[in-house]
């Protein structure tokens, strides 16, 4: 009988029992949440997003036009995600990126003289709106820009009365975890990927 990947969260005591038994953690990945009171203060959000207009950025909610230009972003950035049992993505198609404009979903670019350089894109699913992905080109990185997105997703969110966010990611991208805290999302589950031995 094959034994496949074990994904398991890190208070699981079968984490234990799995590397007694021999297998292997081969990465780690986590869940985070940000919860806004009713009278939350944004400012912070606010200037992140003034920070990056102040850099020559524009950042700006996108319509199914700009899909085009979302999918040569995301076919450049692809092989950047951090692949691991818990954070698989396929590389991205017209038909794949197109279907993120779907209810309850916003996407948000960050533009500089007009031309598409990150992206970030949400879904809302009852009273909580995950960020389900963000890019940034990589001559662009560091800069801010994936921080100013995800401020103006929020921001976005909240003036529709939502108070809850979620996103997660691997723990082996250490930049998007940091980003994920500055904003002021907790760490609230981690999850480790087992190789069953040979």
């Amino acid at each position: 009988m094959i034994q496949r990947i074990q994904i398991l969260r890190d208070d699981d005591p079968r984490c234990a029992e799995s590397e007694a038994s021999g297998f292997t953690l081969v990465a780690e990945s986590w869940g985070a949440r940000l919860r806004l009171s009713l009278n939350a203060k944004l400012d912070a959000y606010r200037e992140c997003v003034e920070l990056a207009h102040q850099s020559g950025i524009a950042l700006q909610e996108l319509d199914v036009e700009y899909s085009d230009a979302v999918l040569e972003l995301e076919l450049v950035n692809n092989a950047d995600y951090p692949f691991t049992p818990a954070t698989i993505r396929s590389i991205p198609t017209p038909e794949s990126i197109q279907a993120l404009w779907k209810i309850e979903a916003r996407i948000f670019g960050a533009l500089e003289d007009k031309i598409l350089v990150g992206v970030i894109s949400t879904s809302r699913s009852g009273e909580m709106v995950e960020l389900d992905f963000a890019s940034v080109l990589t001559e662009q990185r560091g800069k801010g820009i994936g921080k100013a997105l995800a401020a103006t997703a929020i921001l976005a969110w909240a003036k529709d009365g939502v108070q809850t966010f979620a996103t997660g990611g691997a723990a082996v991208n250490a930049a998007s975890l940091g980003t994920v805290r500055s904003l002021g999302f907790a760490i609230e589950e981690s999850w480790r990927s087992y190789q069953p031995p040979l």
